[in-house]
């Protein structure tokens, strides 16, 4: 029972064309077992005859084929329903018709424009006080006027009101619909001026509080460095005094970090107005081309790299980008060789780097360390494995040649 509902749902009843089909297939169906057993001559009475009960037979045809533009034309057909029940009146009327035209009524409440839909009911209430009240003039009977003001009801204002209301409720849905959009939007906004405000106060705590302070001792160690007599004695023994080296450590430190400063400001302060596409491993020739503007020497083995999904392709751009800023910092001047080899499973990365001379440098003391961490979350989130150390280079008894090597695998297949 469960499958034939489930079939009834999909198959028969899956799309509006479907549903105005077999609604239009099982009003015939009704129609003519209702014309087989006789119950056809509403008007005019039983029809004793067995073949000229079907006549019957073609307007319901009719009417019926009418139903499968209800959706579409929902006045026209209507209109054109109404001539052919006229007609199968001139013929003894049927139930098989009535049951189409109510159909037709319900679907142009439903689905005709709001001034039509007004006119068909100015035009149903004409009918259904009119005829009553002339049935009662003519025959002076209360009862045929109260049966045909109740027949009238149930042909005609039964399926306008049911159509009007199912229509009400949709319009309804909708108006709720638009109404939590509307509200998720506001929620978005007023969580992203939330968010620039704060961006805004950050920045300008930053450049009020360390900004200013990293410039004081920048002005202050440049104006002992230049002072006169800094450094006792000779201009050489000055120049590579520990107090003249540890001032000059203390201003590169000073100045590097206000152009770190810098930059993390006007990144608060740009906000997120601008919408830019993730970065991916086809923008890698220009993350290549920066990295030996800065002075690497960098080697590229790059094959054709298929379609990856999203959260792999960033996070394999932005493993290489941490890898080659890192290298730019550690081994300026250095060879570096990236490696990316993609199979079905997978996306590798290797980035290699030696220093300056062709050897690798040892990180500043200086270092957090929170760049290979990023590298490592990025890579772990995905199912993936990280690793970066030291190895042997050239020469795996000395120590100069030893080089710094990041891998990474991203798995494919498990993040589609």
């Amino acid at each position: 029972m469960a499958a034939l509902a489930r079939w009834w749902r999909t198959s028969v009843r899956g799309t509006p064309r479907a549903r105005d089909v077999s609604d239009a297939v099982l009003t015939l169906a009704v129609g003519l077992a209702l014309i087989a057993v006789g119950l056809v001559g509403l008007w005019s009475g039983p029809v004793a005859d067995d073949a000229g009960r079907w006549w019957a037979a073609l307007p319901l045809l009719a009417i019926c084929a009418v139903m499968l533009g209800k959706r579409r034309r929902p006045v026209l057909t209507l209109a054109v329903g109404v001539v052919i029940v006229a007609v199968d009146a001139g013929l003894g009327g049927s139930l098989g018709t009535m049951v189409a035209l109510i159909d037709l009524i319900h679907a142009t409440a439903l689905y005709a424009g709001a001034a039509a839909v007004r006119r068909i009911e100015s035009a149903v209430a004409v009918v259904a006080i009119g005829t009553p009240t002339v049935v009662f003039v003519v025959t002076g009977q209360v009862q045929s006027a109260v049966s045909a003001a109740l027949t009238l009801v149930a042909v005609l204002v039964t399926p306008l009101w049911w159509g009007r209301s199912v229509r009400q409720q949709a319009e309804l849905a909708q108006l709720a619909s638009a109404r939590a959009a509307d509200l998720e939007r506001l929620s978005a906004l007023r969580e992203a001026e939330v968010v620039h405000e704060e961006r805004t106060r950050m920045a300008r705590d930053l450049h009020d509080a360390l900004a200013g302070n990293l410039s004081a001792i920048a002005i202050h160690t440049e104006a002992a460095l230049t002072a006169p007599g800094a450094g006792d004695g000779s201009r050489d023994h000055a120049s590579t005094s520990p107090e003249r080296r540890a001032l000059e450590a203390i201003r590169a430190a000073s100045v590097s970090s206000l152009e770190e400063m810098r930059a993390m400001i006007l990144l608060l302060r740009s906000g997120d107005d601008e919408v830019r596409s993730p970065a991916r491993l086809s923008e890698l020739d220009d993350l290549v081309a920066t990295a030996r503007a800065g002075g690497l020497s960098v080697q590229v083995r790059l094959p054709d790299v298929p379609p990856l999904p999203s959260a792999v392709d960033q996070a394999a751009y932005r493993i290489v980008q941490e890898s080659l800023t890192n290298a730019s910092r550690h081994a300026r001047g250095g060879d570096v060789e990236l490696v990316v080899d993609v199979d079905g499973a997978a996306l590798r990365l290797q980035v290699t780097s030696t220093g300056g001379s062709g050897t690798a440098r040892r990180p500043d003391p200086g270092g957090t360390g929170i760049g290979l961490l990023t590298m490592r979350e990025r890579a772990e989130a995905l199912g993936g494995t990280f690793e970066a150390g030291w190895v042997a280079g050239a020469d795996p008894g000395s120590r100069d040649h030893q080089l710094w090597r990041v891998r990474a695998t991203l798995p494919i297949e498990e993040t589609r």
